[in-house]
């Protein structure tokens, strides 16, 4: 086997600390998008305004359908924009403000309205702000893509943007907790004043902060390239083994994840505290507290594996790890000490960031491998076609989490005294749907063929083609690479 290289990070190539400081700021903001609508609708629509669990999940799934649906669209309308601000920068400002007012609406829900009337509001809100999420988001993962051309400082750049959302993840366990503190006089106020709070201060200064500071790296070449069109690029796309790939990889996370962030919950509420609401909401805070610290503490460990090893090997290794989690979370969420869950993020928390930072920066070497083959920067396309791919999967688990909930008849209204079928349901599913994912993502990563030694053939191949001086003579693409 050919040693795979380990060069250099060139120093044109190099991004500086307050750059990717100002992406991270904007991975914040897409963090809350992504997970903040779910941890918080699901306690306050479901466990305070008593909307049925898997008609919850079916609310939850319908906007985020609509939403992967929207998500091309502007990843073609970013790909073709040619402003004199750039393709990505002002979409990310008009996302921003637009997604911000959209959240705070969330939680304006009129008291006193019957559950028919609840559920509209809800849909109606969530279609509005996922709407405006993807004239945020894709822009946002467009210019994490081409902020840099090496192997190297792309795993770099994306360490900060999983920073940030490991900040978030310090936090957004908590907005539940802290909307019932007893300054607000009721949790409906609590949830409205620090709904705001996030939508203001998160989802729209935070989520500014890269379109003003982050440079577009392939801006002026895009520029001259012909029009980016929607069905060759979608050909394009499924047409490449790594993009397939990292589809499968994201969609067993996805539904992995989503599934045992909504059971953890269930279990830590009416397992292990009784179905005391606000106590297992402070240890899911714990939970997710744990998960952040640990992650935060993986980012370099994950950076330097990636960076030396190689993006897929540091993956087979940390999934390794992750199997064994899976499997002893049968053990831990189970009365008793409740100290023991912080076992949880020591096991399965360096996977999650491992994944947050590993699968953009492939993504950004599968839009190198993409313009090898097809002569085109579509970094805006085949990231919206990732991100479609991964919120059908959203809606999917959130529909399954329902679902899987009246499976195992869990009773709302039972509060702590849940029949031991459901009790023993929910753990069936929270163990086995990591340790299955762990096993599926194992057996994909044989099959991604863009190596270390391979990304940097098509680095080398690119910049020969655009008459870069010094870049070795263009080669015949691999078909190991397809």
């Amino acid at each position: 086997m050919t040693p795979e290289p380990n060069r250099e990070t060139r120093p044109e190539d190099k991004t500086s600390f307050w750059e990717k400081t100002a992406l991270g700021a904007g991975f914040l903001a897409k963090f809350y998008g992504d997970n903040g609508v779910k941890s918080m609708s699901v306690p306050f629509y479901q466990m305070v305004l008593k909307v049925d669990p898997g008609l919850l999940g079916l609310i939850l799934a319908i906007p985020r359908l609509w939403d992967a649906f929207t998500d091309p669209v502007v990843g073609m309308v970013s790909d073709n924009c040619r402003s004199r601000f750039g393709r990505r920068r002002p979409i990310i400002v008009i996302g921003a403000v637009l997604q911000a007012v959209a959240f705070g609406a969330i939680w304006m829900v009129p008291s006193g309205l019957s559950q028919t009337g609840t559920v509209i509001y809800l849909v109606t809100t969530l279609l509005i702000f996922y709407t405006c999420f993807s004239i945020f988001s894709v822009p946002l993962m467009s210019l994490q893509y081409e902020m840099t051309a090496d192997y190297q400082e792309r795993t770099r750049v994306s360490a900060f943007g999983g920073f940030f959302g490991k900040i978030g993840e310090l936090s957004y366990s908590w907005v539940f907790w802290a909307a019932n503190l007893a300054i607000f006089g009721s949790v409906m106020h609590g949830m409205k004043v620090v709904g705001w709070t996030i939508a203001i201060c998160v989802m729209g200064i935070f989520g500014m902060i890269p379109a003003f500071f982050v440079r577009e790296r392939h801006f002026q070449q895009a520029a001259k390239q012909e029009r980016v069109r929607f069905g060759p690029a979608i050909k394009a796309a499924f047409s490449n083994r790594a993009f397939l790939v990292l589809i499968g990889f994201t969609v067993c996370q996805v539904l992995a994840g989503m599934l045992s962030s909504n059971i953890d919950y269930y279990l830590l509420v009416y397992h292990m505290n009784a179905g005391d609401i606000v106590e297992g909401s402070k240890w899911k805070g714990v939970l997710s507290t744990g998960f952040a610290v640990i992650g935060i503490g993986a980012i370099y460990p994950v950076n330097w594996m990636a960076n030396h090893l190689g993006k897929r090997k540091t993956l087979f290794l940390i999934f390794g790890l992750n199997l064994v989690g899976g499997v002893a979370k049968w053990f831990i969420f189970t009365p008793g000490n409740p100290w023991k869950i912080l076992l949880d993020p020591i096991l399965c928390g360096p996977a999650w960031t491992a994944v947050n930072i590993l699968q953009y920066s492939m993504l950004a070497d599968v839009c190198d491998d993409d313009e090898h083959r097809h002569g085109l920067r579509r970094e805006g396309m085949l990231g919206s076609l990732f991100s479609w791919i991964q919120k059908t999967g959203y809606a999917l688990a959130f529909f399954g989490a329902g679902l899987a909930l009246k499976f195992v008849h869990f009773d709302a209204a039972l509060g702590g005294a849940q029949a031991p079928g459901t009790i023993l349901g929910m753990r069936l599913m929270l163990a086995g749907s990591i340790t299955i994912w762990s096993l599926f993502a194992i057996g994909l990563l044989c099959f991604y063929p863009l190596t270390k030694e391979r990304a940097y053939s098509i680095r080398d191949d690119l910049e020969a083609r655009r008459g870069k001086t010094g870049a070795p003579p263009p080669s015949v693409p691999k078909s190991g690479g397809s």
